[in-house]
């Protein structure tokens, strides 16, 4: 599917990870592989430190602490706000869906739309779609909010998925606006076909949750997990990234009548820093435009990394500039999707950390930038 919508900015982005990190060289002991093959993973991969939400946090949680984050610095209002659409593969609940739960949660107006998105790692591109849509259909402005909890689909002794999951949420507000430059291009492609590739098998109406589906096993590839963990065919995903993002982005700019070299950022998912190097050589950009640090220094955020990957490379530059960006993102489905516009000119552009214990009021707490992310003394899963 190809589509164009006119009028409609970004206003700002907001992304929050947990105050809790978490060490690669710490997880070594848990995974049966001999430590010196797992270092050589790591440094290939990024596997570094990832942020994952204490017990008693919640994808909501880690949502409703950014959203009360913008009220408190009023470059939201609750009275302004016509609608939220909440994107996630994780739930606080079966039912009510998220968006209900934060609009409890915030203390949101009733006549403020909510609605869900259920997404995996294009979350993102298919959120600012659905945004954008409104924003065409009336609505003044929208608040997109992407939240994940996607370190607790993986199983902390599967070297091949847990050292790159990680927990985060964003909120991106996105407006009415006049400049005829403000244009947004979207692209999206599904091959269903190869859904297997990437895949939690048991929760769900085909396979329930059951005791024999929790029960441990080891993989071909000598990691441990269950049927309710999630499984990731590494090589099909990398062959399918490889093969089908390069000529996706190359079908946005001929829609959008933009030249592949004038895109001057590419601010796309991010599953390792191996695959986005790949990534950018294909492509014939620079690495350092194609920005592959968010799992080394949060983990894969699913549907939030984009907005991460935003907010810690550009941040306050974001406040003054405007740049040529093109969104892109791939994931479980196997699907893929795009986006190109003008970003910038933006009233907020932060990165904050949540500071655990489910907290939902916003308390002073420190922005993140480039380079000043640090490791702390972060207990194992389970032990906070």
């Amino acid at each position: 599917m190809l589509a164009t919508i006119h009028g409609v900015r970004i206003r700002g982005v907001c992304a929050t990870v947990p105050r809790q990190v978490y060490r690669f060289e710490d997880e070594l002991k848990n995974f049966p592989f001999p430590e010196k093959t797992s270092r050589r993973l790591g440094k290939v991969m990024g596997f570094r430190e990832h942020r994952i939400a204490d017990a008693r946090t919640t994808p909501c949680d880690l949502a409703s602490y950014t959203m009360n984050y913008l009220f408190h610095r009023g470059w939201l209002r609750k009275d302004r706000l016509r609608a939220m659409i909440v994107v996630a593969q994780m739930a606080d609940h079966p039912v009510p869906g998220n968006s209900k739960v934060m609009h409890g949660q915030l203390g949101l107006p009733g006549e403020v739309f909510c609605t869900d998105v259920y997404e995996n790692c294009i979350g993102f591109v298919s959120g600012l779609f659905t945004a954008c849509s409104y924003i065409q259909a009336g609505m003044e402005e929208v608040a997109l909010v992407t939240t994940d909890g996607g370190a607790c689909r993986a199983n902390p002794l599967d070297r091949n998925t847990y050292p790159l999951c990680g927990d985060a949420a964003a909120v991106t507000v996105v407006s009415r606006s006049d400049d005829p430059d403000d244009v947004l291009h979207f692209v999206f492609r599904n091959d269903g076909s190869r859904r297997e590739a990437l895949m939690t098998p048991a929760g769900g109406c085909r396979m329930p949750a059951t005791a024999e589906t929790a029960r441990m096993f080891k993989d071909e590839m000598g990691n441990y997990r269950s049927l309710n963990h999630m499984y990731m065919d590494g090589t099909a995903v990398f062959q399918f990234v490889m093969e089908s993002v390069p000529p996706l982005i190359e079908e946005l700019c001929r829609y959008a009548g933009v030249d592949r070299s004038a895109i001057q950022y590419h601010l796309t998912h991010q599953p390792n820093r191996f695959m986005l190097q790949k990534l950018a050589d294909l492509l014939g950009v620079p690495r350092d435009i194609l920005f592959n640090n968010v799992v080394e220094n949060f983990g894969n955020t699913s549907s939030v990394t984009i907005p991460v990957a935003t907010t810690f490379n550009l941040g306050k530059r974001l406040l003054n500039e405007r740049f040529r960006v093109c969104f892109s993102a791939f994931g479980a489905g196997l699907s893929l999707a795009a986006a190109t516009c003008r970003l910038g000119g933006m009233d907020f552009c932060d990165l904050i950390e949540h500071p655990g214990n489910g907290c939902i009021a916003y308390t002073e707490s420190r922005a993140l930038e480039k380079g000043e992310t640090q490791g702390g003394g972060a207990a194992q899963p389970g032990q906070e």
